[in-house]
């Protein structure tokens, strides 16, 4: 007997690790197109045919009283997606001298987080489509940084995928942050979701030479507004609510409920003429869902805001960071 056995399995361990190889190649390039990896895929379309056991996150009541009204969850889904911020360059140098202070957005940064919350719903919704849902509800989305992956973001969405009994299959499930009561709240009042609306924007706000005399040793000891601070997260908010509105009414909504909108504030150290100050990066995401009575049609009717504000807009992030 040889000291080192070869046996038959060596053939069949080389076309094993080619095989694994292939699958990790095949779901990278998936996911570089926004998609699933290719054994999430597997897995959910099993369990979707399947007449299984399912997981969710939904409470005692949201599943008592979703079975009373004909909803049966499928399974517990996730969309992700960690995303890369390009490079932004930092204003600051012009307007310092203005007396009044004046906002720019940070285009790179905002179109990275809505560029990641985008894909992170639409993994979402495909994870619900693989499992033949009609909804998923009680969708919570959370973002943040790490410090191992140094210039990234990231979004998660989780919720709860669901089925409408005697309902008519669709191609495309209805994502939706809204409780499981909530949804059936909605239906009972004649209004139907038409599906998850968020926006990001990220605003660099200056501050102009009258703000910094306010901020000076002796001004500091009057209570006064910083002015140009809070214009900053005005601006930014308008800009968020602005989009997220435009999303619904492209959806022929009527309005939006459950709406949060959570922001951060950051700090930045500049400065212009000899002269050094403190300027502001604006954040701010809102996140709701746009609805539509059953039987109008609502196209043209601009959506209404209606903020929920007894929810918590800083969840804990899934997996640690800052937010």
């Amino acid at each position: 007997m040889p000291l080192f056995r070869r046996g038959t399995n060596g053939g069949d361990d080389r076309a094993a690790r080619e095989a694994a190889a292939a699958e990790q190649a095949a779901s990278l390039a998936a996911l570089e197109r926004g998609e699933l990896p290719h054994r999430a895929q597997q897995r959910l379309a099993e369990l979707g045919a399947g007449g299984g056991l399912f997981t969710s996150d939904l409470s005692v009541n949201e599943f008592a009283l979703g079975a009373a009204s004909g909803l049966r969850p499928v399974a517990q889904v996730m969309g992700s997606s960690i995303y890369h911020v390009g490079w932004q360059q930092s204003p600051g140098t012009w307007a310092g001298w203005q007396a009044r202070g004046v906002s720019q957005e940070l285009v790179t940064l905002s179109e990275a987080w809505n560029t990641a919350r985008s894909r992170a719903f639409s993994r979402l919704a495909q994870e619900a489509t693989l499992l033949q849902a009609h909804a998923v509800v009680g969708v919570r989305l959370t973002v943040g940084r790490h410090d191992w992956a140094a210039g990234a973001i990231e979004y998660v969405a989780v919720g709860t995928a669901v089925r409408i009994d005697g309902a008519a299959p669709t191609a495309e499930p209805v994502l939706t942050d809204l409780s499981g009561q909530e949804y059936f709240l909605l239906r009972e009042a004649g209004y139907r979701p038409l599906g998850v609306v968020g926006a990001t924007s990220v605003l660099y706000v200056v501050s102009g030479w009258q703000q910094r005399q306010v901020q000076g040793m002796f001004s500091s000891w009057a209570n006064q507004e910083l002015g140009d601070f809070t214009q900053g997260v005005y601006d930014a908010r308008e800009l968020a609510l602005g989009r997220v509105s435009a999303d619904a009414r492209r959806q022929g909504a009527a309005g939006m409920v459950g709406v949060t909108l959570a922001h951060s504030v950051e700090e930045r150290e500049a400065s212009s003429g000899g002269s050094s100050r403190t300027d502001l990066i604006v954040t701010v995401h809102v996140l709701g869902t746009s609805i539509a009575a059953e039987t109008e049609t609502v196209s043209a009717v601009t959506p209404a805001l209606t903020v929920n504000v007894s929810r918590d807009s800083h969840p804990a992030h899934v997996l640690g960071g800052n937010q």
